[in-house]
């Protein structure tokens, strides 16, 4: 008999399926382990091999710090200990009754049919074990059950606050994944102390009983059997596993890599749409794909050779025990059948259990792993920076409004260690007025803020508030009369209240009390805007698709955050770094009242313009203050401020820019603003509403069989392959068939001694079961091989058909969707789809075959036995549909339960900073652990029922082979059918009602398929609007596009680059009340330098979108060169045009493979090329200055460069294409002058002789433009140049006065 099937006769796992190549991928996870795992395995769980490695990882990597064991300390109540311990006992219970059910059902073998006296007390031994076996394996699998959850809420629990309470340093050097820690990390820990555990002790205590029954039973066949089957099991599994992992480990590396392409050219694809890069990124996606797909093939062709020797090994081991058997009882002359078989059942089964303690290391070290990181940060040394201390002298008001005095300080960032962020810098900064820090990027502004917040200890030197050392105060108490609002606003999800009341820190008052309080400072901050929300001040903002707002809105929602605090400090870091002018005033307008109010404010900027009215100015240079004083004392210097103010100057050609009066900012009014702000979630930031996407999903949900014709058409390539992996499958289900016979014949045998060929027919079917181990051997490997090789090969072509149908698709599109979740369909969907390229078909042919020939042969043989048993059928088939609909659930409950808990935590940390400063650590970890308690305590009821259900369907399989023996036993010994009919037609029903058992472990993977396949195939149906008219109307190319210019042609006038909107007109399907255009008209003349100003969401990015036929216009129309754009086919048109955005977007490779990738369709770079662009652009001496020069890589989206290096690439990798047109979309935003200076010069020499335009907040980009057209609320409202923009006195002129330094 086989250990898959034969030995089930006796086995409790005769409701676990049969394996499928749907279900024994060496990369599965082990989450299917069922309660039943001491028994036959059925090997569709991971291979894992059993390393030193691994080993380490359970005992820790390092004796000092953390074991698999100390996963268990946070057992600490008596409670979870009696729990714990509990399940300890009971899991070594469960592993007895196996090992003496066995021996009840040879005892019934070998003199069967036995007489009924005996049969019933042989069957009440067997029920009575079986109601024990549910008993103790219902005990231990609860209480390990209920003790992972208990280690898991606990974990949870205790890492957040410890987080919470970290200094920053630690963020900057270690940068966690607070997600991944709470979801994946604790997911492994809970799946490595809860179940598992107890499956692991009851394998270990099942492997030595049924050692201890089988040398009772017959010693010297037990030895035989041990000596036989336990070594070359392990053998196969060791050199199996390691060979698998080492092509997983391969193939993991080139699938990686190919996501990190694809996940920043969907992050990027404004960027791959404006050059044309789709094609060639999608040529080195695809590149990639194929290398994984060459190692995945070799993983799954190791895989299959392990199963089919398995598989081999476990057949053969039956042929010789029987046949053993047989000789041994030739010579003793006693019928021992039933002693052979229980021998076998108990020995081939428990060298199974070996097999699998691999898997169960694997999930123990993973756990171990995960806990090693964990307690990495719950160890982390104290600082001295302790939130949660009560020591230090408490803060108070009066003490906090005094000035802060740094006296020779040195600080080096824990992460930069080579470099001091402050060089003994000695500074006064005064009590109750604005003070102010200028500076370029990296010469310690920020630091000081950091400092003052106490994020950071000094590392040498004083730092004083008042006559107090700042390390005096209590952390708490220093951070409550602190406020802080940072460059990068920071909103938690939640309404508009709740995010203003954080600010309060932890108070106790009642609810009117903080309305009334927030309420103030939404109007000191000027929040006008709040009317206009769609609930008010109880709108909910922040991330999970609530009501978006813009930079500036967002920005003084924090400031009224911290205002509600009433500060005696008020620290402001860059607040309107990235803001328009009409913004930044509005938030300037609040920082004066409050400091004209008594609070001390420390305000750091770039724009000199807007602390230029400062009492207090100080610019710092190399961690050090070079210049200290008003704005008039330190332009008299004319020092390096004087340079910065030049630099960032507005120049006029008249005088009328002085006369600017007050009145000429009235047009610019703080409703006007709002309104504008209102609207720009509808022009530059559009997000398409749930009717327009739904629009876009097909409109007939695709029938399953539909799906699995799709897939098998894309898997034509390998269909030989595949019509060879389906009949292996239908040979792998006739082998049942066969094993039935022989098994049945063989039995027979060995109960009838006196027949005069008992050797010759005992040899003969020993023989037949060792033919039959060579066919499975090569059956389940040409299976697995086959479909490895045809899945490896189909999930590649769908990550790359998806990415090129991703990269197509119009902007519009792109609007409802995130990377994630498309980064989640390229991935984890294809996968998904894996199995209906063939896996799944094979699995149902083996099914078929074996149900449907196991039914007639049964029939056939012995049709009155077969009726019954076929009624006691679809009881093991629903057992085993509960069992891994119970195992479902299980696993996606383990990965879905906690995500709401682990997404407050990780957006708490991804703003530890506000965090810190809003003093919220405590707050956050109590509402954490709210979150955390209800899916503990559903968890805590789902593991009693389904334990208990588990527990159940694998006990309910004994009371079927009960009745099956009794009725078999009773047909038998009246004369109707004989012992050899009835041992045919029991393997051959109940060995393939639990073959049916694989279309239920397969039925999950079906159902998750199913919905990928739709997912896949939606995508792949999406027709880009844009690209269909550009199919069917082509139109013909201008005459300028008809070559290809090189870096040699000069640019000229009547080369092209006339742009013209005719009555334009764009309105976004999800607001079309809210024009984001309205009837534009410009012409711009060839080689003509434009600048495009205004407010946020005035429809200033709309122009280029249009432009670049990102979108098309709902009506009027857009020509280059006197054609409409329409009318040109997309990537012809885009070549003429040269963007550089403003997030520069590389991507990962070297620098010249970035410029390269800005090559017009159809030119050719050169290597001479970019290093001439490079030159012109200013960066080749720096690049030449790297180690690997042009061969330097870039890292993900440029990490590895500064942001003013970035830009000059993005520059550079515009005019490598020598375009017609250059656009220019706030591409100086986020840089301070020196880098904006070098940008401006780049930009400037590329922009002689070709049309430029430019979108821009900071006017000192643009004021040399030769027209500029001022956009509010989607249309144009001013043109003309810089000085008659101002002399006109309108929109304009408020921007300017807002920019200007005297």
């Amino acid at each position: 008999m086989s250990p898959a099937d034969g030995r089930r006769t006796v086995s409790s796992d005769y409701g676990h399926p049969r394996p499928s190549m749907a279900n024994i991928e060496a990369d599965r996870n082990f989450e299917t382990t069922t309660l039943n795992s001491a028994q036959p395995r059925s090997w569709h769980t991971e291979f894992v091999f059993v390393s030193r490695k691994l080993v380490q990882q359970i005992l820790g990597k390092n004796p000092f710090k953390s074991s698999y064991l100390d996963l268990f300390k946070l057992v600490n109540d008596a409670k979870a200990k009696a729990v714990l311990w509990t399940g300890i006992l009971l899991a070594i219970a469960a592993g007895c009754p196996l090992p003496i059910i066995g021996y009840i059902f040879g005892q019934i073998i070998t003199s069967f049919p036995p007489p009924e006296d005996v049969l019933r007390e042989r069957l009440y031994q067997l029920v009575g074990v079986a109601c024990g076996y549910f008993i103790v394996t219902t005990g231990y699998a609860i209480a390990w059950g209920l003790t992972g959850e208990k280690i898991s809420r606990r974990f949870r629990e205790t890492l957040v606050e410890r987080l919470l309470g970290l200094e920053q340093a630690y963020f900057d050097i270690k940068d966690p994944d607070i997600t991944n820690l709470l979801t994946e990390k604790i997911e492994a820990i809970q799946i490595g102390t809860s179940e598992k555990v107890g499956i692991f002790i009851q394998s270990i205590s099942y492997f030595v009983a049924a050692f201890v029954v089988g040398f009772i039973l017959n010693a010297k066949l037990t030895g035989i059997l041990f000596a036989a089957v336990i070594p070359l099991m392990a053998l196969i599994v060791t050199v199996g596993s390691s060979r698998i992992a080492k092509y997983t480990k391969a193939a993991t590396e080139y699938t990686e890599a190919a996501g990190r392409i694809a996940e920043s050219a969907i992050h990027a694809v404004k960027v791959v749409q404006a050059f044309g890069m789709a094609e060639n990124l999608s040529k080195e996606h695809y590149r990639l794909l194929k290398l994984s797909a060459r190692y995945a093939i070799r993983k799954s062709v190791s895989a299959a050779l392990m199963l089919g020797l398995v598989y081999f090994t476990a057949y053969s081991a039956n042929a010789l025990a029987f046949w053993e058997g047989s000789r041994l009882a030739a010579e003793s002359g006693s019928n021992n059948a039933g002693t052979v078989y229980a021998v076998v059942f108990l020995i081939i089964d428990a060298s199974f259990v070996v097999g699998q303690f691999g898997p169960f290391l694997g999930s123990f070290a993973t756990a171990a792993a995960a806990g090693e990181s964990i307690y990495e940060i719950l160890n982390h040394p104290q600082s001295e920076i302790n939130v949660y201390s009560e020591a230090g002298q408490e803060a108070t008001e009066d003490e906090m409004k005094a000035d802060l005095v740094f006296r020779n300080v040195t600080f080096v960032y824990p992460a930069r260690t080579s470099a001091r962020a402050l060089d003994e810098m000695s500074l006064t900064l005064k009590a109750g007025q604005m003070n102010a820090i200028v500076g370029t990027s990296g010469c310690g502004k920020s630091t000081l803020v950091s400092l003052l917040l106490r994020l950071y200890d000094i590392s040498s030197g004083q730092l004083t508030i008042g006559i107090h050392d700042i390390k005096d105060f209590n952390v708490r108490s220093l951070r409550k009369y602190t406020a802080l609002v940072d460059q990068d606003s920071v909103l938690f999800s939640g309404s508009v209240l709740e995010n203003i009341s954080y600010g309060l820190g932890e108070h106790s008052l009642s609810e009117e009390v903080v309305l009334e309080r927030c309420t103030e400072a939404a109007k000191a901050a000027n929040l006008d805007f709040v009317d206009f929300l769609p609930q008010g001040i109880h709108t909910r903002v922040g991330n999970g698709g609530y009501t978006s707002l813009s930079g500036g809105q967002n920005q003084r929602i924090c400031l009224a955050r911290a205002l509600v605090k009433k500060p005696a400090l008020l620290l402001l870091d860059e607040p309107t770094a990235a803001l328009d002018a009409n913004s930044e005033g509005l938030i300037m307008d609040a920082v004066r009242s409050v400091a004209a109010a008594g609070t001390t404010v420390v305000m750091v900027a770039h724009r000199l313009s807007t602390v230029s009215d400062s009492p207090n100015i100080v610019l710092m240079g190399a961690g050090k203050v070079i210049e200290q004083g008003d704005h008039d004392e330190l332009i008299q210097l004319e020092g390096a401020y004087f340079n910065l103010i030049q630099a960032q100057q507005l120049n006029d050609s008249d005088e009328s820019s002085a006369e600017v009066s007050q009145a000429t900012t009235s047009q610019v009014t703080p409703q006007k603003e709002s309104k504008a702000e209102d609207s720009a979630a509808s022009s530059d930031s559009e997000t398409v509403s749930p009717q327009a996407k739904k629009e876009d999903k097909p409109a007939k949900k695709a029938g399953f069989w539909k799906l699995l014709l799709r897939c098998l058409r894309l898997a034509k390539s390998d269909s030989p392959i595949i019509a060879l992996g389906l009949a292996a499958s239908i040979i792998s289900g006739g082998i049942i068939l066969g094993e039935a016979i022989v098994f049945g014949n063989l039995i027979s045998v060995l109960n009838d001694l006196e027949s005069p060929d008992f050797r010759s027919r005992a040899d003969f079917f020993s023989l037949m079961f060792f033919i039959l181990a060579l066919i499975a051997l090569f059956s389940y490997a040409g299976n697995g091989c086959c479909f490895g090789i045809v899945s490896s090969h189909f999930v590649a072509k769908v990550q790359h058909i998806s990415l090129a149908s991703i990269l197509r698709q119009d902007m519009q599109w792109f609007s409802g969707q995130s990377v994630p979740s498309l980064m989640s369909s390229l991935n984890s969907d294809a996968g998904q789809l894996a199995c209906l390229s063939g896996v799944a078909i094979g699995t149902i042919f083996t099914v078929c075959v074996s149900i449907t020939g196991g039914i007639i042969l049964a029939h056939v043989v012995a049709w009155k036995i077969a009726v019954v048993l076929l009624a006691a059928v679809p009881v093991m088939i629903m057992a085993g549909y509960v069992r891994l609909r119970v195992l479902a659930l299980a696993e996606s409950r383990h990965r879905s339960a906690y995500n709401d808990a682990a997404s407050i935590a990780a957006e708490a940390c991804r703003g530890i900073r506000t965090i810190a400063s809003l003093g919220r650590e405590r707050g956050v970890s109590r509402a954490f652990n709210a979150a955390v308690k209800e899916p503990y305590d559903k968890g805590i009821r789902f593991t009693l029922i389904t334990n208990t259900l588990l527990a159940l369907s694998f006990s309910i399989t004994y009371f079927v082979y009960a009745l099956a023996y009794w009725w078999g036993a009773r047909q038998v010994r009246n004369g109707t059918y004989s012992q050899l009919d009835f041992f045919i037609v029991l393997p051959a029903l109940l060995f393939s009602a639990q073959s049916a058992g694989q279309i239920f472990s397969l039925s999950p993977e079906m159902s998750r398929a199913g919905i990928a396949a739709r997912n896949v195939f939606g995508l792949h149906d999406q027709k880009p609007t844009i690209a269909d008219v550009d199919a069917k109307q082509p139109g013909p190319r201008p005459s300028s596009t008809l070559s290809i210019p090189t870096l040699t042609d000069k640019a000229d006038p009547s080369s092209g680059g006339w742009i013209e909107f005719k009555n334009v007109s764009l309105c976004y399907p999800s607001k079309p009340q809210h024009p984001a255009l309205q009837n534009i008209n410009i012409s711009i003349k060839p080689g003509e330098f434009i600048a495009l100003v205004g407010p946020s969401g005035a429809g200033k990015s709309t122009i280029l979108s249009l432009l670049q036929r990102f979108y098309d216009p709902t009506a009027g129309s857009v020509q280059l060169d006197g054609q409409d754009i329409r009318e040109v086919a997309v990537s012809q048109h885009r070549g003429r045009l040269g963007l550089v955005p403003q997030e520069p977007d590389l991507f990962p490779g070297s620098i010249s493979y970035n410029i390269g990738l800005g090559a017009a369709p159809g030119q050719s770079v050169t290597r001479k090329d970019i290093e001439e662009i490079c030159a012109k652009c200013g960066i080749h001496e720096f690049i030449m200055s790297l180690p690997e020069g042009y061969s330097t890589e870039c890292g993900t989206n440029g990490s590895k460069l500064s942001g003013g290096q970035k830009q000059r690439i993005a520059v550079a990798r515009a005019l490598i294409r020598s375009p017609e047109v250059l656009l220019l979309d706030e591409y100086t935003s986020a840089l301070d002058a020196h880098s904006e200076q070098q940008i401006k010069e780049a930009v400037d020499g590329a922009s002689v002789g070709r049309t430029t335009i430019v979108v821009a907040h900071r006017l000192s980009t643009v004021q040399n433009a030769d027209r500029i057209f001022v956009f509010d609320d989607g249309r144009v409202v001013e043109v003309g140049s810089h000085a008659e923009l101002v002399a006109q006195g309108g929109l304009y002129a408020g921007m300017v006065l807002a920019q200007t330094l005297t």
